[in-house]
């Protein structure tokens, strides 16, 4: 169904939105100008993110002001015209955008960001990248640069949300017609009473749920559409309920336009990326730019504090807000990875000064004429069609990419010869082999595929994220042994298990795995984002009551990243606070307590560079990706994590020995990627280490191990 018929009713058009209104091209000036300060990385506006609720709010209401203005003025919705319009709108500047940062990701950026990159060109053809982007915000790829058309989640939020939300009115201007007919014939339905009900379905489930999420996983909360849909909707309410904000007295008017402005510039001044979002925080500049709108109700939209957002440079930048907002993000993305990753922010405003000029190209040559090319706009089917084609291509475009990576992975593959030793395997023949050398005959495994190397705990679902608390092992090795040795601690005790399902599988051990994103085994609380780990610390205690119960393994390995101590002035009632290496002696001395053996691999090397993408980039000239030894050492947790155990008198292991020279930290040894990112093992790397790591368990541990 494309439309659904009725009878207009005797309530008055909506007239807001009916008529151009040049406070919101005004507001649109700041909402963008907020969006490109902020990732300009002006500390002024630490909270400039906050011009995206404004878009949606001011979204929200022009989009529905149409749909309604269109059922009662000519008895339908034609949903088909309306993704016409949506389509002459928006994809042909998008497909542009999209297509220039296919070319310049061949171009410029290192071959280990062409795949993911060309998948989310893909998912911006169907509007569904924002759900790949909450997909990948996890612990091990928080340091990953950002990606080229990280922004295109707004837009797919939107469309999604216009899926939905025409079909919604379709239907209640259905019911209502239905209704009216059954009640009495030729009476005039009231429309606006469903609709009502419509915006409150929209409103108030997803606003619920905006604060639940936003506080079990903000990471992802930020990008999914359920928790955004509110936004939008706000805006819709405001052309829902026009007829009843018009009459708002002139002086309400005012109050509400200046009050609006000082909340969205208050939200961009004072939020901060530590700012728990959306949530209850989006009511700021969403219910600001509400009421910036209301208040340019009733011919205010050029008086009170709107006379601000009608001059002449406000209009002309909200005429480029949505060229602006797509050009900027990529231009100011390539230039920080030709910066080294470190763009100042006098160059930041360079660059989204200079996104202009893209941008009016954009806007003067490619969206206007889109917009009113009267071929299209005669038939409703000519601009789905055009519609598809621009999906379709982009898709290729997406394609094309992944197809590029693929064949260069193809042209640099030359597997090692199964008879030579790989890995740290190497080391064993030679303790030259981890000597940083400029170019390799082969390394594995490919560069293109580095970041997804891991353990299989992540795979197999039993790895912790960040609001998981119950305790959920995996079992390798030996699962009907009677000897239980289990693996505890962050990503950094995760990135030993390869190396201890070989052990494990050699000396038939039964291998449980207890491990948690940014979540170290500690009695005392860490920080995360900035914040109290709660999760963390009550997965630890669960994890210590199951190690020190009935159930107890017979043996714990524990390892871990570096971490931060939580603040007691930020920890709730019954989080334990304290000094971090206090936190591991105790941990570890209540395991051994009950008779259960306790050894540390100490905290690895960190080159807190990414690896795999320098070597992306120097792959003749490989010293360059090699890490100083005493640089990378100082930046793990070795030290803390050593003196901890040497208080709590457990055993250790040190396997720096094996990852660097005496000097350096080499990106490749014996044809094996050694780091997956800045911290992290490769999984292939850990696996060849299972010889070195059985050696000094034997030597320097208690751990069960088969003559």
């Amino acid at each position: 169904m494309t439309s659904a018929t009725i009878k207009p009713p005797n309530e008055p058009a909506v007239k807001a939105g009916s008529k151009f209104r040049p406070d919101i091209q005004g507001l649109r000036a700041v909402a963008v100008g907020l969006v490109l300060l902020y990732h300009a990385g002006l500390s002024l506006f630490p909270g400039g993110y906050v011009g995206v609720d404004v878009f949606f709010v001011i979204s929200g209401f022009l989009i529905t002001g149409m749909l309604v203005r269109q059922a009662e003025e000519h008895g339908r919705i034609d949903l088909a015209d309306f993704y016409a319009r949506r389509i002459r709108r928006i994809l042909p500047a998008a497909t542009i955008v999209l297509a220039f940062v296919a070319v310049l990701t061949i171009s410029i950026l290192p071959r280990t960001r062409w795949d993911e990159i060309g998948v989310e060109v893909i998912a911006s053809a169907f509007y569904l990248v924002n759900w790949v982007l909450a997909d990948g915000t996890d612990y091990l790829n928080a340091e990953e640069a950002a990606s080229p058309i990280q922004h295109f989640w707004t837009l797919a939020v939107e469309e999604q949300f216009y899926i939905l939300w025409p079909a919604l009115l379709v239907g209640l201007l259905w019911f209502a017609s239905r209704r009216s007919r059954n009640r009495s014939v030729g009476r005039t339905p009231n429309i606006h009473r469903y609709l009502k009900v419509g915006v409150a379905i929209a409103i108030v489930p997803s606003f619920i749920w905006s604060i639940y999420y936003t506080d079990a996983n903000p990471a992802p909360a930020y990008f999914v559409t359920t928790t955004r849909l509110w936004e939008i909707a706000i805006g819709a309410a405001l052309a829902i309920f026009a007829v009843q904000l018009q009459k708002l007295p002139h002086s309400v008017g005012y109050i509400l336009q200046g009050g609006g402005l000082l909340a969205i510039l208050a939200a961009g001044l004072f939020y901060t990326s530590a700012t728990p979002f959306p949530g209850y925080a989006a009511l700021l500049p969403t219910l600001g730019a509400a009421a910036v709108i209301v208040g340019g109700m009733s011919g205010r939209a050029t008086e009170g504090f709107a006379r601000v957002l009608n001059v002449r440079p406000m209009r002309w930048i909200g005429d480029l807000s949505y060229s602006l907002y797509l050009w900027h993000w990529p231009l100011l993305v390539f230039a920080a990875y030709l910066a080294d990753g470190d763009l100042p922010v006098g160059y930041g405003l360079l660059i989204v000064t200079l996104a202009i000029i893209p941008s009016w190209l954009s806007y003067r040559y490619i969206e206007e004429p889109f917009r009113n090319w009267q071929r299209l706009k005669e038939k409703s089917a000519r601009a789905l069609r055009a519609g598809a084609s621009l999906m379709v291509t982009t898709t290729v475009i997406g394609l094309a990419v992944l197809v590029a990576s693929a064949q260069l992975a193809s042209d640099d593959s030359s597997p090692q010869a199964s008879n030579e030793p790989m890995g740290a395997e190497a080391i064993e023949l030679d303790a030259a082999a981890l000597e940083p050398v400029n170019q390799v005959s082969s390394m594995t495994p490919d560069i293109s595929e580095v970041e997804d190397d891991v353990a299989d705990v992540y795979a197999d679902g039993c790895h912790g994220d960040d609001v998981s608390v119950e305790v959920n092992p995996c079992v390798y090795g030996d699962a009907d042994s009677d000897y239980v040795v289990a693996i505890v601690g962050d990503s950094h005790a995760a990135h030993w298990i390869p190396t201890l399902q070989k052990i494990a599988e050699a000396h038939g051990w039964r291998l449980e795995t207890y491990t948690k994103s940014a979540c170290a085994l500690n009695t005392v609380a860490v920080n995360n984002g900035g914040s109290v780990y709660e999760s963390c610390y009550e997965w630890g205690q669960n994890v210590l009551e199951h190690f020190t119960g009935s159930e107890a393994p017979d043996h714990v390995i524990a390892s871990a990243s570096s971490h931060s101590a939580a603040s007691s002035s930020d920890a709730p009632e019954g989080v334990r606070t304290g000094d971090l290496e206090g936190g591991y002696e105790e941990a570890w001395t209540q395991i051994e307590e009950e008779g259960v053996g306790v050894t540390v691999i100490l905290d690895t090397p960190r080159p807190s560079f990414d690896v795999p993408e320098c070597i992306a980039e120097n792959e003749d000239s490989l010293t360059e990706c090699a890490a100083d030894r005493d640089e990378a050492m100082a930046s793990s947790g070795h030290e803390g994590m050593l003196s901890a155990a040497e208080a709590a008198g457990v055993d250790t292991v040190d396997m720096s020995d094996a990852l660097c020279s005496p000097e350096a930290c080499a990106p490749v040894v014996g044809g094996v990627i050694v780091w997956r990112d800045g911290h992290h093992i490769t999984a292939t790397y850990a696996e060849t280490l299972a010889q070195i790591l059985e050696e000094k368990l034997r030597e320097n541990s208690s751990v069960q191990l088969a003559d």
